[in-house]
């Protein structure tokens, strides 16, 4: 584990001083969950990927001002939970985080049964308070409790009621699809 703390801090170190290919590979440990985030946050993959460029723009500009007290990947988790709800602000006035989650519905393939459970998933998780919603995606995308409290700006035990009653809820309705 502290090998991978080090090589992390020296990356950042790289990265800091203007090596692309470090900052790259910061990155890779967090594009992934970042995408996540923006896509379960703004519904739609469009907005998620404008969502995610303004991620990884605000990290690299942002280099500067990481502390590195957590992971580089929880930093880069929160400025996606930011970037996401810039995007929906932008995209609707009233604010409105969900707009109907895009479906495929001539999925065909070996893949079927997955897609399936992934669209009621995405379905599922619009039915959550985005609070709630916001504290599962960041929590589940690999950020400690205290990562997430700290990234949303709350205290640690309204970040573990708000992700319990999350899991509930979703057990409860992929249990009704």
């Amino acid at each position: 584990m502290s090998e991978v703390v080090e090589d992390e801090s020296l990356l950042l170190a790289a990265a800091r001083a203007g090596d692309e290919a470090a900052f790259a590979a910061l990155w890779s440990t967090a594009q992934r969950q970042a995408f996540g985030v923006c896509y379960h946050l703004t519904g739609n993959r469009a907005d998620a990927l404008d969502a995610l460029q303004e991620t990884q723009l605000a990290a690299w500009k942002g280099l500067g001002s990481f502390a590195g007290r957590a992971p580089f990947r929880s930093w880069a988790l929160a400025i996606a939970r930011n970037a996401a709800l810039a995007v929906i602000r932008r995209r609707s006035p009233g604010g409105v985080l969900f707009s109907e989650v895009e479906e495929d519905t001539a999925v065909t393939g070996p893949f079927e049964d997955t897609v399936v459970q992934m669209s009621d998933l995405s379905r599922a998780l619009t039915v959550l308070p985005q609070s709630h919603r916001e504290a599962l995606l960041l929590w589940a995308g690999g950020l400690t409790y205290e990562q997430t409290a700290a990234a949303l700006g709350v205290p640690l035990n309204t970040v573990r009621v708000w992700i319990h009653r999350a899991r509930k809820r979703l057990q409860t309705e992929l249990a009704e699809s």
